[in-house]
């Protein structure tokens, strides 16, 4: 039987996977097995090789090479962590989690090129050389929003307010996604201290992936207004801000302006957090502003600090506090419903025009599912709750 067969690993190969794979997974048995193929003692079966490959989580045709290649997606090196990170090696679930969204990315783009569309014009539409109103003003004519947009449509919330500006985004061609896990495994959750969102740039199809395992919702609607500062500056990126409260590039420092300026105008909030009057502690200014906007009270100290209304340690300890208040308050996450949850995930244009394509004889039903990490069964369902 094929099972049976054996297969010749090059040391060097065994070495690659092991330093991309997820070792941590490898059973103390099948470690001591690997050791002994690497020297020769022995050689693994294809079974073998399908056990190695699943539990690593790395590819199985990648044992069959002669020599190692680099599958880091592109966007890893446009990361915002800080230079302490600067080497470490993606995660397998980061890796796959790109590869997905380019896979999706690939077919909007032809799609699109199929129909007769034009390129965006918005896309790489601002240079490091823009000023922050340039940017600012050409996202709001974009996406249709006033300064006070916020204030408009009542969107204090940062829930309310994400999901207003992701339809808009999406209005826009701009593709939104969002999952917290693998496609559907649960079992593979996304870690949001490796990264946000990434943004990936195309200009028929510029992508932005939301992590949905990043807390609050809030982290969510900067992340999400932060990538779309990246798709008019044409620039890749993985986004963690966390580890770095202040940005460590040119590029960063401008996208964390815009993004804050969309979120909370400068003039707005300057005359916000003075309308408490001379009696309110910092505390409570704060949450007279946040009540405002839909950002966080940490994203409010960090602009009133930049305007020296408080001071560092003001500033140092509101943080404080806020961290531990967000990590005793956060809800666990429930299962919630189904089709809900995974029509959230996607981007309802795309999905649209996923299924027109399918009905239309262009995209098969087979690539369908694979995009969409569907089957005979919850594709249809899927589609009948897009439609509801």
């Amino acid at each position: 039987m094929s099972s049976m067969l054996s297969v010749a690993v090059p040391p060097r190969v065994w070495d690659w996977v092991l330093k991309i794979g997820d070792r941590d997974r490898l059973s103390s048995a099948l470690s001591r097995d690997i050791e002994r193929w690497k020297i020769g003692r022995n050689a693994p079966t294809m079974a073998d090789i399908d056990t190695v490959s699943t539990r690593l989580r790395v590819p199985f045709g990648y044992f069959f090479l002669q020599n190692p290649i680099d599958d880091t997606p592109a966007v890893f090196a446009h990361r915002t962590l800080g230079s302490e990170d600067s080497m470490k090696t993606p995660s397998r679930d980061l890796v796959d989690t790109v590869n997905d969204m380019a896979a999706l990315q690939d077919w909007a783009r032809q799609d699109q090129i199929d129909a007769g569309e034009e390129v965006l014009p918005f896309v790489a539409s601002m240079t490091l050389h823009s000023t922050v109103p340039q940017i600012v003003g050409s996202i709001r004519e974009v996406l249709a929003l006033s300064e006070d947009w916020f204030d408009e449509g009542n969107l204090h919330s940062a829930k309310d307010a994400f999901d207003f500006l992701r339809k808009r985004a999406e209005r826009a061609k701009i593709i939104v996604m969002m999952n917290g896990v693998i496609g559907e495994n649960t079992h593979r959750k996304l870690d949001p201290d490796e990264f946000r969102a990434f943004a990936l740039i195309d200009e028929y199809a510029p992508l932005v992936f939301i992590n949905r395992a990043d807390e609050p919702d809030a982290a969510r609607l900067f992340s999400l207004v932060h990538e779309l500062v990246h798709i008019w500056l044409g620039a890749d990126e993985l986004f963690n801000d966390k580890a770095v409260p202040h940005a460590v590039s040119e590029t960063e420092r401008l996208c964390n302006a815009a993004a804050t300026e969309i979120l909370m105008p400068d003039s707005v909030f300057v005359q916000e957090w003075k309308n408490g009057g001379v009696d309110l502690d910092t505390e409570a200014r704060v949450k007279v502003v946040c009540g405002r906007f839909p950002v966080s009270s940490s994203a409010v100290l960090l602009r009133a600090l930049n305007h020296r209304l408080v001071t560092q340690q003001q500033y140092e300890q509101g943080v404080e506090k806020a961290r531990e208040w967000a990590d005793g308050e956060r809800p666990k996450p429930s299962g919630g419903d189904y089709y809900l949850t995974k029509r959230s995930r996607y981007d309802r244009r795309l999905l649209d025009h996923i299924a027109t394509s399918v009905a239309e004889g262009r995209t098969s039903y087979l690539d369908a599912y694979r995009l969409t990490r569907t089957n005979r069964n919850t594709f249809p369902k899927l589609l009948e709750m897009l439609a509801s």
